[in-house]
């Protein structure tokens, strides 16, 4: 009898160690201990795992801004995405003119109640399901946006600064031309803005004063930041603050890639120098965003990157549903600035879904032209069989076109598409949501006197995972 309690307790302490050592399996464990009488072990909860997701999107992004739970992403061919942190969901507006044409749109500034979106030729304003545009006078050249609270500044090259007036129907000047050439870094904090002029001079303009004060930037800085009720200016991989007596003060090492952050070597940081909040990037951030839940946005040369927990973020098309919504710019709803026309809604679709994919090998983007590395490994169409094909993406175009993607055994992407011929006499018959429907004519039987054979359609599914997954 004793020799079996101790056999059950080194038994029981054995399955404990490889419960405390492997997690169970499971992505968290809560608390619980094992009490033999003689041994007491408690298992520890384990710890979520955070690090920088890949979010690849349906083009490539141009622009970036954040407010408290929402992320906001300017991408090219028209596209206003956005992520909110507490609902967890994506949202995208697809434009009209001018946003689609090419190079148009640049930059995009979010507030608590939507976001701006800057182009060469007009501003457009979204505020829930309401976009408004307005267009700029004969010759203006904008060259940056930003939010003062609500309202919407416009920086222009000739160093003049528009604002939204409160219905958002309009441009109203509230900095004339100084003479001065603004080259950008608009930037603004409290009711103060601040920007960049190509003769070396950072110049801010107090709102509530109405005073415009202009201070020559430390030698070889080419853009400034606003925090705090402070301004920042960067030169090379230092900092500089200004005092009060337009003095600049070197005050730390690392790169302006928000408001209130730097980027070093260790990650990303806070202007007060704590802990890195982050690991670092492969490539340099052009901007970064922190939202109110922790998560942090990276915009660089490779897209877009999130610093979260694993799967707290939709990243991959099977996850994410998103809903496009078209909006088809008519009608006068106010007068822009210099007697340009503020153009509104009259008439909205829902007729659309994009989905928002992780790339699944080396291509950052499954739709895109595949790389030169691959094509040896790739085969027409015609000599593949549906047996040897994987579904792992499917998008859809409420215009037509949609797509599927598949893979075969070696990892090799194809993009299939309806009317597309495969071995076999197999077709693809019809794509839908989460679902391709394939149809192989099979010849029965042999020709006669008369020369007739019998074909019988045999239908194949390809589904993607209920649950979203590939």
């Amino acid at each position: 009898m004793h020799r079996d309690l101790k056999v059950f307790k080194s038994v029981a302490l054995t399955v404990s160690i490889f419960l405390l050592a492997g997690g169970c399996g499971k992505e968290q464990i809560e608390q619980s201990s094992v009490d033999s009488g003689e041994t007491y072990l408690e298992i520890a909860e384990q710890q979520p795992v955070t690090g920088w997701l890949d979010v690849l999107l349906p083009s490539q992004a141009v622009a970036m801004d954040a407010n408290k739970d929402n992320i906001w992403i300017l991408a090219e061919q028209g596209i206003v995405m956005r992520w909110n942190s507490t609902l967890g969901e994506w949202s995208a507006v697809e434009t009209d003119q001018p946003l689609t044409e090419a190079g148009s749109a640049f930059a995009i500034s979010a507030s608590e109640n939507g976001a701006a979106v800057l182009s060469s030729v007009s501003l457009l304003i979204f505020k829930g399901d309401i976009v408004t545009e307005m267009i700029f006078p004969e010759g203006a050249v904008p060259e940056g946006l930003c939010h003062l609270e609500d309202e919407v500044a416009v920086l222009f090259n000739d160093g003049s600064v528009a604002v939204t007036d409160g219905s958002a129907v309009e441009l109203v000047q509230i900095v004339e031309s100084s003479g001065k050439t603004a080259v950008g870094s608009f930037c603004s904090d409290r009711d103060v803005l601040a920007w960049v002029n190509s003769d070396g001079t950072v110049s801010t303009f107090d709102v509530t004063e109405s005073l415009l004060a202009d201070v020559n930037l430390p030698d070889g800085a080419v853009c400034v930041q606003m925090a705090e009720g402070q301004l920042f200016a960067q030169n090379g991989s230092s900092v500089f603050c200004l005092n009060e007596d337009d003095s600049w003060e070197p005050l730390y090492s690392g790169t302006i890639t928000g408001y209130d952050q730097l980027y070093t070597d260790m990650g990303i940081s806070t202007f007060e120098g704590e802990e890195p909040l982050t690991a670092g990037l492969p490539q340099m951030p052009e901007k970064t965003c922190r939202l109110e839940d922790g998560t942090i946005w990276a915009i660089s040369s490779g897209g877009i990157s999130v610093w979260a927990e694993m799967g707290s973020v939709e990243t991959r098309l099977p996850e994410a549903d998103i809903q496009m919504i078209r909006f088809r710019m008519a009608g006068q709803t106010g007068t822009g600035s210099g007697g340009g026309s503020g153009i509104g809604t009259t008439d909205m679709s829902f007729g659309g879904v994009f989905r928002i994919y992780e790339s699944v090998s080396s291509r950052p983007d499954p739709f895109s032209e595949f790389p030169l590395t691959s094509r040896d490994l790739r085969r027409p169409l015609a000599d593949l069989t549906i047996e040897e094909l994987h579904l792992v993406g499917i998008t859809l175009d409420p215009t037509g076109g949609d797509q599927a993607m598949v893979e075969d055994a070696n990892g090799v992407a194809y993009v299939l598409k309806e009317g597309t011929m495969l071995r076999n006499n197999t077709h693809i018959a019809e794509i839908t949501g989460n679902e391709v429907i394939v149809v192989q004519e099979v010849t029965v039987g042999s020709e006669d006197a008369l020369g007739g054979t019998t074909s019988i359609p045999t239908i194949f599914s390809m589904r993607l995972h209920e649950e979203g997954g590939l």
